[in-house]
């Protein structure tokens, strides 16, 4: 089940404030209410029902101007409110009896009178009297114990803060904590472990922001990782040319070697190699950082491959590997920088016939499909494992850990071709089974401006030792 979603939360948290206070309100008035003996109860409801009527009879007086015709017009005044009966009079500013009770009031001693004056605009224009007859008890209106409401509204107050106080903390921890964990988490990351990860949030928006966090952690992990890896790499590659280099110049001093043709050879053929590593790095570093110059010209695929099988098929002689061809009719051109994608073939069709056993065969071919051009450099060769087939365009990756550099390289030429078929907006990737041979395949997009070709080799032509 997935997390709520933090409008939810807060909307479930804002919700619950509002019910609760209602209901705190109420539960309050309840409590006082219940403090409140049935006989308070019954003259609060009385003396509420005489103020209703008062303010009728104010309305009227500033209606008509004077209480002439009071009872005429809005009835007699009743005689009790609610269930508590007595005797009522409307009295004008001068104390004359004008509507209801027309005798005298007399008190007697257990003759209760309540007095609600009348006021329009300003001015108390008449007097509304309630006369009870109460032998019990004196006349308890407005005598209502207000300690005991001041005292129920403070502990309903404070049970309902109480409560709204620990909702409050449990939705605010709901949120902060995930939001201080990843806030640690980010420092420790900023100092240099990149091992911490943060816990699954039970708020949506923060377990996806937690989720999002961990695999940042873990791809910043992995580049770490791929940087100690690279460096130790090419440390490892620097040092032994240069070694060597150093062997032989100090062989030379020692007099251990002379300084002939062949020596001189050997060092060269070093200096080449370190020459040869440092501009591929050169590369990568300018493809990584998006500042690699491509000059592209409208060119034709067929051109393309059939330079490169024209470079190396006197390699393919020297290992007695059948170098061939296929391409599609009629593919239409494309627009690119031809230096870089015969350097990409060159890799390709290189590292094929390194890996090709005596023998066997090479094919390069290039066809349309519904993306673009896609070429193709299958061999006949060993194959490579599965384990290490994800890997085989990271720098410095090696399946044959036994291959020397001599023979297979510094690990580079498809992590170049990779970067230089991306760099066109293609897209390169491989197969393989073992003991079946393996196939490099790279997709390129056709020029928008490029034509379909007239004239073209027929389908399956093959080029055979160019």
């Amino acid at each position: 089940m997935r997390p709520p979603r933090l409008f939810n939360l807060m909307l479930t948290a804002f919700a619950l404030v509002i019910v609760l206070g209602i209901s705190g309100m109420a539960l309050a008035f309840w409590l006082v209410m219940g403090q409140s003996n049935p006989e308070q109860m019954r003259w609060m409801e009385a003396e509420a029902a005489a103020r209703t009527q008062a303010t009728r009879l104010a309305a009227y007086y500033q209606r008509v101007g004077s209480w002439r015709g009071v009872e005429r017009q809005l009835g007699p005044i009743p005689q009790g409110f609610g269930s508590i009966k007595g005797a009522v009079s409307l009295l004008d500013a001068n104390g004359r009896v004008v509507a209801g009770r027309r005798r005298p009031i007399i008190l007697r001693g257990n003759e209760a009178v309540l007095r609600i004056p009348i006021v329009v605009n300003n001015q108390q224009v008449g007097t509304l009297v309630i006369s009870v007859v109460d032998t019990d008890e004196a006349f308890p209106v407005g005598n209502l114990n207000r300690r005991s409401l001041l005292l129920g509204m403070l502990s309903a107050g404070a049970g309902l803060m109480a409560v709204l106080l620990v909702l409050a903390a449990v939705f605010s921890r709901q949120i902060s904590t995930p939001l201080r964990q990843i806030s640690a988490a980010a420092h420790a990351i900023a100092e240099g472990d990149h091992s911490s990860r943060v816990q699954t949030a039970n708020v949506r928006e923060l377990a996806d922001l937690s989720a999002s966090f961990n695999r940042m952690a873990e791809a910043l992990q992995q580049a770490d990782q791929q940087r100690r890896q690279l460096t130790a790499d090419i440390a490892h590659e620097l040092r032994t040319p240069l070694s060597i280099i150093k062997g032989r110049l100090e062989g030379i001093q020692d007099g251990v070697y002379e300084a002939d043709a062949e020596q001189i050879e050997a060092l060269l053929a070093e200096v080449a190699l370190l020459e040869r590593l440092i501009n591929d790095l050169h590369l990568l570093a300018l493809a990584d950082a998006g500042q690699l110059p491509l000059y592209r010209e409208v060119v034709s695929p067929q051109m393309l491959v059939n330079e490169a099988i024209r470079s190396f098929t006197p390699t393919a002689d020297e290992r007695n590997v059948r170098l061939s061809a296929t391409i599609d009719d009629h593919l239409p051109d494309i627009e690119v920088d031809p230096q870089r994608i015969a350097q990409v073939l060159g890799n390709l069709i290189g590292n094929a016939l390194r890996h090709t056993p005596a023998g066997g065969e090479v094919i390069v071919s290039a066809h349309r499909d519904e993306s673009g051009i896609r070429f193709e450099v299958r061999d006949t060769g060993a194959g490579i494992d599965p384990a290490d087939l994800p890997y085989i365009f990271d720098r410095f990756y090696k399946a044959d850990r036994a291959r020397s550099r001599s023979s297979g390289g510094a690990g580079l030429g498809l992590a170049i071709a990779r970067r230089l078929v991306e760099a066109h907006g293609g897209q390169i990737w491989a197969t393989s089974a073992l003991q079946q041979g393996t196939t490099v395949s790279f997709r390129l997009p056709v020029s928008p401006t490029a034509s379909e070709p007239a004239n073209q080799l027929s389908t399956g032509a093959l080029l055979n030792n160019i």
